[in-house]
């Protein structure tokens, strides 16, 4: 009730290693809680900047898409491996360092189509990538974003072909 569902199993994903029992504390759901509200704020800056006309996703092929492209293959491959704890930690560092704390922080004041696909392609592939473990904050991000033919998140193509 305090942290919410979603910063639980974030907070228990990050300590899930496979070598030894979880040491859980209280202080993994802060964590999750916080970064729960980091992606829904992130989420609510680029609908403000982009507003709610219908989106089409498309790779901007740029050095920020390049690293949510990779960040992907190796989520994708953390999860197949069962790491969870590798998978939401490189999550949560590419998330809360990367876009948030540099991509996010030069986008502002930037309206140009280069910066606005890159965006939608980040948040989209973040949003995907996060589902597993966060799956109820981020299909109700996942509602609110104007995008052409969407489903429901739980259902959408992973960001990561089979074969890869």
């Amino acid at each position: 009730d305090r942290y919410g569902t979603d910063a639980l199993r974030v907070g228990l994903a990050s300590q899930a290693t496979g070598l030894q029992d979880i040491r859980f504390g209280e202080g993994f759901m802060v964590m999750g809680k916080k970064f729960a509200n980091k992606v829904w704020n992130i989420s609510r800056y680029i609908l403000l900047k982009l507003g709610d006309i219908s989106w089409e996703i498309e790779n901007p092929h740029n050095e920020m898409s390049a690293k949510i492209d990779g960040l992907a293959i190796n989520v994708t491959q953390q999860i197949k491996e069962y790491n969870f704890a590798e998978a939401t930690n490189l999550l949560y560092h590419f998330i809360w360092h990367d876009f948030a704390d540099k991509f996010i922080e030069e986008s502002k004041g930037k309206d140009d189509k280069e910066t606005s696909q890159t965006l939608i392609h980040t948040l989209t592939t973040i949003l995907k990538l996060l589902h597993p473990f966060m799956p109820f904050v981020t299909e109700e991000l996942w509602s609110q974003l104007p995008l052409k033919n969407k489903k429901l998140l739980l259902i959408e193509d992973w960001p990561v072909p089979e074969r890869a």
